[in-house]
């Protein structure tokens, strides 16, 4: 009998802290993906049979176009179950009046997070909306009330419009204003915390060609922008604290005695500018197709978003449809959070209590809104590949299959034989292997990629075994756990 230390040892799916290192944080031998796989395992959080037979049956290019158009998408499953989450709709002023706000605030980011990233069909959207919470990246720790208002009125509004629009929110939200000290920031005595992000992480990029006068002067012209809880959206510009002196900023000359024109003419330069557009077509690759992304789609990027004005829909358009795309399969290891995801939409399992998401988020180095610094989350696979962080993976990946699949009392709920409707009509080991690598990869993986998972399944015996229920009793949630812990899960 072929049991799961066995198969860990032979297929080296999982195995030692070096077997996690050399193997999993490798994605060498893994099958590469059809472009419909390729394109829907990128552009979602983990594919759905539904899916692949709809992406098969009207064209990649149509898909894609159906994911833009985000405001035609029916999203029944996902706003039901937000209902609970009212608070997220909360208008500023009465959101403030909420009893437990910072609380119920921080819970409700959480789970909505989650909720939506397993269930909604704006899979792309939702992958955007991370992609810019990161590049804009706030922590929810401090003002959790101030985040969910900056991810509702900010993020998710622009997620798929135009960066400038979406630059011009960012530096007149509170949440913003307030963590990089700007609603700090007069004449007398600048603040240069945003000044320098503004450069550095949300425009022009670390190399993008500014120099330390320019940050200075960047301070200078958004001086006088602040937070006043009197006004509809929390922002005010106070003249009084404004240094209405010229300014001279990448080249150009901001004429004295303007008040908050200054701030804005600043942002539209950084928005403008080349570098940005470089900087911000070089993360989309390196998010969507490589941790180093060939120079070719970067340029071909870059020169759309100075063509097209910042607007994101084309940018995105023109990456899904790359060869450099297309080439690049198997090159992204997950981060946590999409791991995480991807094995909720497959094992379709739920988490019963906050505590126990919180948790495992933890765990898992990856908490929505959780990371401290200005930079958002690495999305590279040296911050993730380790042995520790993937052996969590493991852990998580048993718990979301054998743990749900036995009794709520563990806080999980889940039923992996409701996953297939035709479970009773499966008469051999090799159609049952394949029906769990449809569940958890959207298609059946080929050769010698399937063989390990049937091996185990038959204890050797080979794909030919009868299944019956004792043998599905025994296997079926070890196979979901060994199939979410294998290369091909890992790496897309």
């Amino acid at each position: 009998m072929l049991n799961r230390r066995e198969f860990i040892k032979k297929t080296a799916i999982l195995g030692s802290a070096i077997a996690l290192g050399k193997d999993l944080a490798s994605a060498k031998t893994i099958q590469k993906a059809e472009p419909a796989l390729l394109f829907l395992k990128r552009s979602s959080y983990g594919v759905k049979k539904e899916d692949y037979d709809h992406i098969n049956k009207i064209g990649i290019k149509d898909y894609l176009e159906e994911q833009l158009a985000v405001d035609e998408i029916e999203d029944e499953i996902a706003d039901k179950k937000l209902i609970a989450l009212n608070i997220l709709n909360i208008n500023r002023h009465d959101l403030f009046a909420v009893r437990n706000l910072e609380s119920r605030a921080y819970k409700a980011l959480l789970k909505a997070f989650i909720l939506r990233r397993v269930y909604s069909r704006k899979q792309l959207y939702e992958k955007m909306v991370e992609f810019w919470s990161d590049h804009f990246n706030i922590p929810v720790e401090s003002y959790p009330e101030e985040v969910l208002i900056f991810q509702r009125e900010v993020i998710r509004k622009n997620a798929l419009g135009n960066f400038k629009t979406m630059l011009f929110a960012t530096a007149k939200s509170p949440a913003m204003l307030r963590y990089l000290d700007n609603e700090n920031n007069i004449a007398e005595h600048p603040n240069e915390n945003y000044a320098r992000e503004l450069l550095e992480l949300h425009s022009l990029g670390v190399d993008g060609g500014y120099t330390e006068t320019d940050v200075k002067e960047v301070a200078r012209a958004l001086s006088g922008w602040s937070i006043h809880n009197g006004t509809d959206d929390g922002f005010i510009f106070n003249d009084d604290n404004h240094d209405k002196n010229e300014k001279t900023i990448l080249g150009h000359t901001l004429p004295a005695n303007r008040g908050i024109e200054d701030g804005l003419h600043v942002l539209n330069i950084v928005a403008n500018h080349p570098s940005t557009a470089k900087y911000i077509a070089y993360k989309l690759c390196r998010r969507f197709i490589s941790d180093n992304p060939p120079k070719s789609i970067v340029n071909k990027l870059a020169d759309i978003y100075i063509k097209e004005k910042a607007e994101i829909k084309p940018i995105l358009r023109a990456l899904f449809n790359s060869e450099e795309f297309y080439a690049s399969s198997g090159q992204k290891l997950r981060r946590p959070l999409e791991f995480f995801i991807g094995s909720l939409r497959a094992t379709n399992t739920e988490i019963l209590e906050f505590w126990l998401l919180e948790e495992s988020l933890l765990e898992l180095d990856q908490l929505p809104y959780g990371w401290q610094p200005p930079d958002g989350y690495p999305d590279v696979a040296k911050k993730w590949a380790s042995a520790s962080g993937l052996l969590i993976r493991w852990n998580i990946a048993n718990r979301l299959s054998h743990q749900a699949s036995s009794t709520s009392e563990y806080g999980y709920y889940g039923d992996l034989m409701a996953n297939h409707d035709n479970l009773a009509d499966l008469k051999t080991v090799k159609e049952l292997v394949e029906e769990v690598s449809k569940q958890v990869f959207g298609a059946v993986l080929t050769g010698d990629r399937l063989e390990p998972f049937i091996n185990f399944a038959s204890d050797n015996a080979g794909g030919n075994e009868t299944v019956n229920k004792f043998l599905v009793a025994r296997k079926l949630a070890s196979l979901y756990a060994l199939m979410l812990s294998s290369k091909e899960f890992q790496w897309i």
